[in-house]
């Protein structure tokens, strides 16, 4: 029985130390983070509003530089290229079309933290990247009801994402996010190429003319550039986003984004006077693009709960019935055994006693 016991304590034992790994150190270190061959692709749909062809721009051709109405859709795929411990190196490639023409595009490179997927500075040196800050492709694993900071790539600078309520969407219960980027200067080489650093006056006042820029400002303008025969153009971005966050694996299940980006004359303090919108246009995720989301991140929460907390709790619950199980088998084991007299001990058994009385 002692030997019983012993083989039912060390399974038990064994099915509590796998509860525990798997709670605190398997799940979080290996499943509940970003996966070395995680490689997602989503698609917005909307509308761009007002859309000008640089190229067209320049000459002053207005009717054919400013396109307004058209439909839009952009492409965005997230992809881990390599991973180093708890640091991933991510791939960001977005992708805009409209009406079947590509408009521009950002791919950008980062080190993220793979259960925070913030940026991080923590990575192998041979890894080129983006000296970003904050949130970059998705929320945390596990996001929280907070606030957190998320990069801006085409300003690359940072703004606050707000954490604003609960909400039921595509199936799912999500943390609303909501941010905000007030006009700020466009940094992204990649956004700002194909993009004129100095256009004419002429074009300007053609600009009066077709009823898009304000005489005012041309007039106030030529105050600050007299005697000049162009220039200097900078461009600003600003936009307004709410994201639907599946909290358990940090998954964007949907967003909603309304954008700008205006290209401005540059004065010789710094400032940029907005003065035609380059591009503004508002969009959202696809229906089938919203569906994969909801889709991938009940898959990645049943994946955690799993191996985060049922297992563990079975497996502990097992191995503590077992680890009492053996305590009692080992208890019985130790009780001494009782017996009869021994012979000769004076004792007198039944039988004798019954022969003894027929003498």
């Amino acid at each position: 029985m002692r030997k019983t016991a012993i083989s039912i304590g060390v399974i038990g034992v064994i099915l509590l130390a796998v509860a525990g790994l798997f709670a605190w150190w398997i799940t979080p270190s290996f499943i509940a983070r970003l996966q070395g061959n995680s490689n997602t692709v989503r698609t917005y749909n909307g509308q761009i509003r007002t859309l000008v062809d640089p190229a067209a721009l320049a000459k002053g051709n207005f009717s054919a530089a400013i396109k307004v109405g058209l439909p839009e859709t952009v492409r965005r795929q997230v992809t881990v290229l390599q991973t180093s411990g708890n640091t991933a190196l991510v791939r960001d490639a977005s992708t805009a079309t409209a009406s079947g023409q590509p408009i521009g595009g950002i791919t950008s490179q980062y080190a993220v933290d793979r259960t925070s997927l913030e940026a991080t500075a923590s990575h192998p040196s041979n890894w080129s990247v983006t000296n970003a800050k904050g949130l970059t492709v998705n929320w945390p694993i596990g996001a929280k009801q907070q606030n957190y900071t998320g990069w801006v790539p085409y300003t690359e600078t940072t703004t606050p994402l707000k954490y604003v309520r609960q909400q039921q969407r595509d199936g799912l219960n999500t943390y609303v996010y909501q941010a905000s980027v007030p006009a700020t200067p466009i940094k992204n080489p990649q956004v700002l190429r194909g993009l004129p650093t100095r256009l004419p006056v002429s074009l300007l006042q053609g600009g009066v003319r077709a009823g898009l820029i304000p005489a005012s400002l041309v007039a106030g303008l030529a105050k600050v550039f007299p005697h000049v025969s162009t220039i200097p153009v900078g461009y600003v971005y600003e936009s307004t986003s709410t994201y639907w966050v599946a909290p358990a694996t940090g998954i964007i299940v949907n967003l909603s984004t309304t954008e700008k980006q205006v290209g401005g004359v540059v004065l010789p303090t710094g400032k940029i006077i907005p003065v035609l919108p380059v591009l503004s246009d508002s969009y959202q995720a696809s229906p089938a693009s919203a569906q994969s989301a909801a889709s991938d991140a009940r898959n990645g929460s049943n994946t955690i709960q799993t191996f985060g907390a049922t297992l563990p709790i079975v497996a502990a619950a097992v191995g503590f019935v077992l680890l009492v199980t053996a305590v009692v088998l080992w208890m019985r084991g130790r009780r001494p055994r009782v017996s009869g007299p021994a012979p000769g001990s004076g004792g007198i058994a039944p039988d004798t006693a019954h022969a003894g009385t027929r003498s």
